[in-house]
């Protein structure tokens, strides 16, 4: 029965092990709007392998400020196309340790172009709820990218209380106090799939690096 058996074993997992392979790693640009009160900011993410860069876009359609992140390397340069300057980010803050109660509803609908399931986040002390809405597709950047940022707000702090969020995005994400009163939205409004140039993961060469005193 073994000498059976073994030979079907290699034929499963060979083919497991073939589709792990196969599996593409998310490659192209997210579009995103995020609303603080009466202020709309827009966000472009370019992501290629463990690089994101990170553009945040004015009224007028210009960019105002870029972020290239290694999710490998766990670097982080901040650039201004304006002044043709850039900086390193050092990460010096200490992960922000939370107390979250965390519900996968089951409940789904479509943004964005993508069949997207609702996550809810909770947190007492805080006055905290997040709620998800996420979209699976191979993103296996974004957590790692929450990582090397190490930001302190609760749309990021609260996603990274999820277990087994590897490899989605949250296509939109509502924060609001406990008493239903909102206080931010994250909004993807485009999802495109494509190669990305490696030149917009590189400091230009025409940039200086802006030296602290």
């Amino acid at each position: 029965m073994k000498a059976i058996l073994r030979p079907l074993f290699t034929l499963v997992l060979g083919a497991t092990v073939a589709y792990a392979a196969n599996a593409q790693a998310f490659e192209g640009t997210i579009e995103f709007t995020k609303t603080t009160g009466p202020v709309v900011t827009n966000y472009k993410y370019y992501v290629k392998g463990d690089h994101v860069r990170i553009e945040e876009i004015n009224s007028r359609g210009e960019v105002q400020g870029i972020m290239l992140v290694d999710t490998k390397d766990r670097t982080v340069y901040a650039l201004s196309p304006e002044r043709k300057l850039y900086m390193d980010v050092p990460n010096m803050r200490l992960p922000k340790d939370v107390k979250t109660e965390v519900k996968k509803t089951g409940e789904m609908k479509d943004i964005a172009g993508y069949k997207c399931e609702k996550w809810v986040v909770k947190s007492a002390t805080e006055d905290r709820t997040i709620t998800y809405w996420v979209a699976a597709d191979e993103f296996t950047f974004f957590v790692p990218l929450l990582e090397t940022l190490n930001r302190k707000d609760e749309q990021a702090v609260f996603f990274l209380e999820i277990d087994g969020a590897a490899g989605v995005f949250p296509m939109l994400g509502v924060e609001q106090k406990l008493d239903g009163s909102e206080v931010s939205k994250l909004e993807v409004t485009k999802v495109t799939k494509g190669v990305q140039k490696a030149t917009l993961f590189e400091v230009p060469g025409d940039y200086n690096k802006f030296e602290r005193n």
